[in-house]
């Protein structure tokens, strides 16, 4: 009795009997293979696919400065005075003090030089 013709392996089979791949592969399907004739899995022989994959790769500085610098990487801009908004009453009216007082003392200060 002939081996049967395992999954995959009937390409060389196709040439040899002159038949079209179309109806080799329709019969193929078909078939009902004999079960020790489908190689069965052991623990002897793990399978390469059961393992976890390589992690790939997350971050990558590739273009990035090419970016920053296509419209130039600028300082940031510099404001005359800070926001005082949400600041405690008690602390700004003290500097307002503070300031109004400091003026008059940079004053008196030439003259006595």
């Amino acid at each position: 009795m002939p081996l049967p013709i395992r999954r995959g392996h009937y390409r060389h089979f196709v040439k040899s009997l002159r038949v079209s791949l179309h109806k080799v592969t329709y019969i193929i399907a078909h078939l009902r293979l004999p079960q020790n004739s489908v190689p069965q899995k052991t623990l002897a022989q793990p399978d390469l696919h059961d393992q976890e994959m390589a992690k790939s790769k997350n971050h990558t500085a590739h273009n990035q400065s090419y970016k920053a610098h296509k419209n130039g990487i600028k300082k940031p801009k510099r404001h005359r005075h800070t926001s005082t908004k949400g600041m405690d009453p008690k602390f700004l009216r003290n500097q307002r003090y503070a300031r109004k007082h400091n003026k008059k003392s940079g004053e008196t200060a030439t003259e006595e030089e």
